[in-house]
């Protein structure tokens, strides 16, 4: 009964939170990268990996590394720079910043999109089983090195990720046992506090020996995101590695539905509406934020009157992946789901 009360309490103090939506990822077209030194024979291999690094962050798409533009990109790294220089803190990184134009140009040559700045948040529940079976869910202030290696590529593909506290409002509300099992409805419900986008289940454990998988260890991962769900398995022969893998495979779903593709021969307009805006700066702030969408070519202000704007978007996109960028945006909310083209401004506390 006690347990009852604490889990109504904590279910009412949930709805008490504010409501979060995705991140912006800013720094996309910038990368780091550590180094031993500042010789010239390691400077250009680590530019090229700073460059290869950043077209994953903009792209998710691990495809477009193998394409010949970008091949041949990678021997002329040079061309791509805006500038760059060395980092010293308890490492020595070399940090470079690429020219925007020409690193979307070259994604539109190898035949990606760019996934937006505004990205979703996943809550990420991560049990580990050791080889002596025992289960492990993994708290945010954990120092494991899968946790690690999953908080490093997450960093990396621009994916902004938060693992759960594990305090006692986690531990009244669910167990290891329920995230192991995928009790999707416990997880749900302890999920809630965190106002995340979507969640991510992941479980790690050794392979049967007996299977023709060479790797020993595997993480099964399910990522529920409003209301689609995707599934996945990596494998590695250490399971630190899995982390990364894991946040890997997740990104590639995501990016695939959110990721904007040019389209260079093909030039639309989209007119819409954007109510709330109060004020000179809330309009341009909507500007600028429409602006900073992927294969945003020109927004223009047509009409402004109680309080809405309506903009012109010449882009070279479908109109409907613009849509789903903007979904994700903590500014904009659609008025009605049958208009696809009204939105409202949602000015932040």
């Amino acid at each position: 009964m006690q347990r009852l009360i604490i889990i109504i309490w904590f279910a009412i103090a949930a709805c008490l939170l504010p409501v979060q939506a995705a991140e912006e990822v800013t720094e996309l077209y910038q990368h780091r990268v550590q180094v031993n030194s500042q010789a010239a024979s390691e400077r250009n291999a680590a530019l090229q990996d700073a460059l290869q690094a950043t077209l994953l962050k903009l792209t998710g798409d691990s495809s477009v590394i193998e394409h010949p533009a970008v091949a041949e990109a990678m021997r002329n790294v040079r061309n791509f720079i805006v500038q760059y220089g060395y980092q010293q803190d308890e490492q020595l990184w070399l940090w470079a910043q690429f020219d925007q134009p020409q690193v979307d140009r070259l994604i539109q040559q190898a035949g990606s999109g760019i996934w937006s700045n505004i990205r979703p948040k996943l809550l990420i529940w991560l049990v580990v089983e050791e080889q002596n079976l025992s289960r492990n869910l993994m708290a945010s202030d954990s120092e494991a090195i899968i946790v690690q290696q999953l908080r490093n590529a997450a960093r990396q593909r621009g994916l902004p990720i938060q693992l759960p506290l594990l305090d006692l409002n986690d531990t009244m509300t669910l167990s290891v046992i329920d995230v192991w099992a995928r009790f999707m409805d416990t997880i749900r419900f302890a999920s809630a506090r965190y106002s995340a986008d979507g969640i991510v289940v992941a479980r790690v454990y050794q392979t049967d020996p007996s299977s023709a998988i060479s790797d020993t260890w595997m993480a099964d991962w399910t990522l529920n995101f409003g209301e689609l769900r995707w599934s996945g398995e990596v494998t590695a022969m250490d399971k630190s590695e899995l982390g990364s893998k894991v946040i890997s495979a997740v990104t590639e779903e995501l990016a695939q539905r959110y990721r904007i593709g040019t389209e260079a021969d093909v030039i639309n307009r989209w007119q819409i509406t954007i109510h709330n805006l109060t004020s000179l700066e809330t309009t341009i702030a909507a500007e600028q934020l429409l602006m900073n969408l992927p294969a945003i070519l020109d927004v223009q202000l047509i009409g402004y009157g109680n309080h809405a704007a309506r903009f012109e978007l010449t882009m070279q996109a479908d109109p409907a992946r613009i849509r789903q960028a903007i979904d994700l945006s903590k500014r904009l909310q659609p008025v009605d789901t049958e208009n696809s083209a009204e939105f409202r401004w949602v000015t932040t506390q």
